[in-house]
């Protein structure tokens, strides 16, 4: 305990491009994306060696066009993109301009670390040159197998095969791995940009909201719900994925090269 006080107290200084706002129900309960991923990185935090990591965060909401300005990137370590339902591939002004300013983070701004999630994931593939489009095969909800790659067990230091629609990786990224629905459920380039498919700051709570409404909506049928239910209850990769984005924010060089390869 002595050893985790003596340690400096250091600043994550972090922006979130919330590209949408959840149900309702899931906000009333559990709270926006921006309270979604702070749960998350927090919970990461005090489960990690970072523990005296403190998270200043600014919220930008991109649907309003807000983002931030240059004096607001240069003291900014991270960025992430939110989930959406919108389609990254839609042509409307906000995920346009939202493309528009992934690329140029990336291409000006190489100290400053950016990862997406499931939307944020297809944004920054279409930013940089990859294809998104809708998955033919249907949906995929809940709790679910991802096999890794060889690249991403090393990205994640792990054995494990598995985990728990872009379908053109960019070039110089890296992809981590597949599922039956997707095959690329997550990218890596460098120590710069990482992405991801799925929703890890989802709990299974959230996970039920969402089901629930949309077989309300008639999006889902009742049987496929309510394989979704159930697995909603199985055990997740959610606190690896949050403590990797922590890892990633925090460390100055490329995975494959880092302390986090097996």
């Amino acid at each position: 305990m002595d050893a985790i006080k003596d340690k400096p107290e250091r600043t994550l200084r972090l922006v979130f491009l919330l590209a949408d706002t959840p149900i309702p129900e899931v906000v009333e309960r559990y709270g926006d994306y921006g309270k979604l991923f702070s749960r998350l990185l927090q919970k990461a935090i005090e489960s990690g060696p970072n523990k005296n990591l403190t998270l200043k965060i600014q919220s930008f909401e991109v649907q309003k066009m807000e983002f931030p300005d240059r004096n607001e990137l240069l003291e900014t370590d991270g960025i992430i993109i939110s989930g959406s339902s919108a389609s990254a591939y839609d042509d409307i002004p906000w995920i346009n301009r939202l493309t528009d300013f992934t690329k140029f983070l990336i291409e000006n701004h190489p100290n400053v670390k950016i990862i997406g999630v499931c939307f944020g994931h297809q944004i920054i593939a279409k930013a940089m040159g990859g294809k998104v489009i809708k998955n033919p095969i249907g949906w995929e909800v809940a709790v679910t197998e991802i096999l890794l790659n060889e690249d991403g067990r090393k990205f994640f230091n792990t054995d494990k095969k598995f985990l728990d629609h872009v379908c053109l990786v960019p070039p110089d990224f890296t992809n981590l791995g597949s599922t039956e629905i997707s095959s690329i459920q997550g990218m890596v380039k460098g120590n710069h940009v990482f992405t991801i498919q799925g929703h890890p700051e989802f709990v299974g709570g959230v996970v039920k909201e969402l089901v629930k409404h949309r077989q309300k909506k008639g999006i889902f049928d009742p049987e496929f719900s309510q394989m979704c239910l159930k697995a909603a209850d199985q055990d997740d990769d959610s606190l690896l994925i949050g403590q990797k984005f922590i890892e990633f924010l925090l460390v100055n060089i490329g995975f494959f090269e880092s302390k986090c390869v097996s």
